[in-house]
């Protein structure tokens, strides 16, 4: 693999990329866990029976719930990916199909729960 220099970029730094993403898709998807928490609370007002008012219940809950599970899997399929990155320091080749498959649930995950996380937004914000 090169860079776009056209010199050779080493198996260090690519591994070092491969993890600083999944890392990234860490941050994400508990950030967006925490987000989508404040957004029911402070937005929506779901939990919140304050003012004498009874609380808002919200249309179509388990496109929020179905996207926490998918937020939960991207972190724990990054976890594990970062496990076995460590790992592999150790045994160069002992876990690529492992690496390979978290990375690839991690990212889905990501994507659907984020994207899960907009059409519940959507129907539930009032114009």
């Amino acid at each position: 693999m090169t860079n776009g220099n056209g010199s050779t970029i080493s198996v260090e730094k690519r591994a070092e990329f491969f993890r600083d993403f999944i890392q990234t898709v860490l941050s994400l998807a508990a950030g967006s866990v925490v987000f989508s928490v404040t957004f029911l609370h402070d937005v929506l007002h779901i939990g919140d029976a304050s003012a004498g008012q009874s609380p808002a219940i919200p249309k179509h809950p388990y496109y929020v719930l179905l996207a926490w599970v998918a937020l939960l899997v991207a972190v724990i399929a990054a976890l594990v990916y970062l496990y076995f990155h460590a790992i592999s320091t150790k045994y160069e080749r002992a876990y690529g199909w492992p690496l390979t498959i978290a990375a690839i649930v991690a990212c889905f995950s990501l994507v659907a729960g984020l994207i899960l996380l907009i059409v519940f937004g959507f129907f539930n914000l009032s114009v």
